[in-house]
């Protein structure tokens, strides 16, 4: 607990992501908002997705994206090499959370090899420009409201 409460604490300071805590009964059950890939056409997006940490930093957690991105399904489980749970081979315990993160924004704008579970195959530019534009809007249960974050 001590690991995810610092954890959380310095990801609200982040300029590039935060997180929400949205079960106040759940504490493993994060969802994190986060800026699109400088240089990419996701750049000026903000995506959102949820982890469920239930055995981190243990094992890998659950990953899903829970906005339209253009690159992965929506609330589908994600399947990344050594960071996800749907594939943890190759996990590190002393991965950060903001590590995920990053590499999840990073995996969007991937051109080859987009096999993976949970991500779409074909890279479509106006989707992905539609997504990015309609992503500052999104709003989610959890709480976060995309039109105020990283004003």
């Amino acid at each position: 607990m001590k690991i995810l409460a610092k954890q959380f604490g310095e990801m609200k300071k982040s300029p590039n992501m935060t997180a929400f805590f949205p079960e106040k009964t759940n504490p493993f059950n994060w969802h994190i908002s986060f800026k699109g890939p400088v240089d990419s056409d996701f750049q000026g997006g903000i995506y959102h997705c949820q982890l469920r940490l239930t055995d981190y930093p243990d094992k890998p957690p659950e990953i899903r994206i829970m906005n339209e991105s253009g690159a992965y399904l929506i609330n589908h489980p994600l399947c990344i090499h050594g960071l996800s749970a749907n594939n943890p081979q190759d996990w590190t315990p002393g991965t950060q959370i903001s590590t995920i993160v990053e590499a999840l924004a990073m995996y969007m704008n991937l051109r080859t090899d987009r096999g993976g579970s949970g991500f779409i195959h074909q890279l479509d530019q106006e989707v992905i420009k539609k997504c990015r534009d309609a992503s500052v809007r999104f709003k989610c249960a959890c709480g976060a409201d995309h039109s105020t974050l990283f004003k």
